[in-house]
C-alpha cells in the first residue's frame, strides 16, 4: 500500500479536493483535449478496416486484427508517455 506520508503529506485527499481541481477551466479543457483526441483515435482504426480491405484486399477478419493491433500499440505508447 502506498504512504502519502512519503511525499510529506500530512493527509489523503478528499472528495472535495477532487472537486475543486475538475471545477479549474485548464483541466476541463485538457479532458476535453484528451476526449477529441481519443474519439479520433476510434474513428480513424474503425476507417482503417475498411481502407485495408478496399485496398489492399485484405479480408475483413484480418483487416480488423491489423486495425486493433494499432489501436493495442496505442495503449502502450500512450502509457509510456507517447
Amino acid at each position: 500500500k502506498f504512504n502519502i506520508t512519503m511525499l510529506g503529506k500530512t493527509r489523503r485527499a478528499g472528495l472535495s479536493d477532487y472537486i475543486r481541481v475538475c471545477l479549474d477551466y485548464r483541466v476541463f479543457l485538457m479532458i476535453m483535449q484528451y476526449s477529441a483526441c481519443f474519439g479520433a483515435e476510434l474513428v480513424f482504426n474503425n476507417v482503417l478496416v475498411s481502407h485495408f480491405h478496399d485496398n489492399f484486399g485484405v479480408d475483413l477478419v484480418s483487416a480488423g486484427a491489423l486495425a486493433m493491433s494499432f489501436g493495442a500499440m496505442n495503449l502502450f505508447a500512450r502509457s509510456l508517455g507517447g
